[in-house]
């Protein structure tokens, strides 16, 4: 999308894309930066049944920036026979390095035939796309013809996803998600802090996960019993589980299971913990949907077609794709740089390394004006505002040339109204060079 100007001055270009991986960009596009967002209702528990409608997006970036949405192939009107390349079709949707490269290739083509490339370039990615930007910042500027990025904006940052993931044995997963609860909880009315401020709960939480709580988890099965009871009683003030349900589980409260165990009946969401289901009845097998997909997947299906169809005239024989649901599945996330690294093998093994976050480094100290900025809605169970705090602490990122923002919303925040506008704001200024450094909870 390229604002009509009658003016000769060069504007920004912006390349937005989601993540998943196999995930196209239907969400930033007609819920986050596009000109045109879902209306979503602000009543979160009245639900969203046809009509649709889309309105007017007055937190558009298009208004400091043209803007290039990208899907992967196998998604949006993407599309590779695979009977007539396997072998590319492998390439494309398998892995970060064939991905990383195809994404390369589209950017460079474009800039070059539209003769853009003497403009400032910026990368939005969401999720995995956060990965996706932080590896195409080095990418781009080693190819032939060199493209460096003047600014990357990570939308719910998932860069350290291998440091925080709540696996048995790793603390951090279990630090980091301290903030997530605690909000989630106050949201639903539970735990102690339900007159605190969300921003200030937060902090809070944050701060005490690097105190008294880290010192716990760290010193496992060693903590004595009188002191895990008062740990206990100080996590349920945040998460609102009861004393015994945390002393059970050593402590350590898995989002997952902290979804279906906050509210008595019900399950909250996965992206954003603010929506709600009832939980399936026992006896009676049934699918369960994820609450925040069911309230807003078919409305971006249905006004996605509509955008393009009506909106945009575009005319095509086969159908947008939201996702690839197999992508996910047939993965590898391993770079080919890190591979064999510390003596491991090329193939996925403890071993491995995953440090996209070198990648943002590398670039941050080659271009001494690059800047950064990272987004997380406070509901977030997936990419959580603590996780990104723990990305921006561990890796040597230049503080002053980083930008960091919490949001009343999930993992897609945007599709809160207000959320949207300020994201939109955050975005403009950030592209604008006016954006204050360590905004919201760093």
């Amino acid at each position: 999308m390229i604002e009509p100007r009658e003016d000769e001055a060069k504007r920004p270009v912006a390349f937005v894309f989601n993540g998943g991986p196999g995930v196209s960009s239907v969400w930033l596009h007609i819920g986050g930066v596009g000109p045109f967002r879902v209306a979503v209702p602000e009543d979160l528990t009245q639900g969203m049944l046809p009509p649709y409608e889309l309105e007017e997006n007055g937190g558009s970036l298009l208004r400091a920036a043209d803007l290039v949405f990208i899907d992967p192939i196998r998604t949006g009107y993407g599309r590779i026979d695979p009977d007539q390349n396997p072998a590319l079709a492998s390439e494309l949707t398998s892995g970060v390095e064939g991905d990383v490269d195809h994404f390369a290739e589209i950017i460079s083509d474009w800039l070059l035939r539209h003769d853009r490339l003497g403009d400032a370039v910026y990368l939005v990615g969401e999720s995995y796309g956060t990965i996706r930007a932080s590896l195409l910042a080095t990418r781009l500027q080693l190819l032939d013809n060199a493209i460096a990025i003047s600014g990357i904006a990570l939308i719910g940052q998932a860069v350290n996803a291998q440091e925080t993931t709540q696996r048995p044995g790793n603390p951090v997963g279990y630090l980091a998600a301290v903030p997530y609860l605690a909000v989630t909880a106050r949201y639903h009315g539970l735990g102690a802090y339900t007159s605190m401020g969300v921003d200030e709960l937060a902090e809070k939480a944050h701060e005490w996960s690097l105190g008294r709580y880290a010192a716990a988890l760290l010193q496992g099965d060693a903590l004595a019993a009188d002191q895990a009871r008062e740990i206990a009683q100080e996590l349920s003030d945040f998460c609102g589980l009861p004393v015994e349900t945390l002393l059970s589980l050593q402590l350590r409260v898995n989002k997952e299971d902290f979804r279906r165990a906050l509210i008595p009946g019900q399950v909250i969401g996965l992206t954003d913990g603010r929506y709600t289901l009832p939980k399936a009845q026992n006896g009676f097998p049934e699918l369960e949907f994820e609450p925040t997909g069911a309230h807003l997947d078919a409305a971006y299906t249905a006004l996605i077609h509509r955008h393009f169809t009506h909106g945009l005239g575009v005319e095509s024989d086969v159908p947008y794709l939201l996702a690839d649901a197999g992508t996910h599945e047939r993965w590898d996330y391993q770079e080919s740089r890190a591979a064999g690294a510390f003596g491991g093998s090329p193939m996925p093994s403890p071993f491995a390394t995953f440090d996209y976050a070198a990648n943002l480094r590398a670039w941050m100290r080659a271009n001494r004006a690059a800047r950064l900025f990272v987004g997380t809605g406070h509901y977030d169970s997936l990419t959580t505002v603590g996780a990104a705090q723990n990305m921006l602490s561990q890796n040597a990122l230049p503080r002053d040339r980083v930008t960091f923002c919490t949001y009343e919303g999930g993992h897609m925040m945007y599709t809160d109204r207000a959320s949207a506008h300020k994201l939109g704001a955050d975005l403009r200024a950030f592209i604008a060079g006016t954006a204050p450094a360590q905004e919201g909870n760093a």
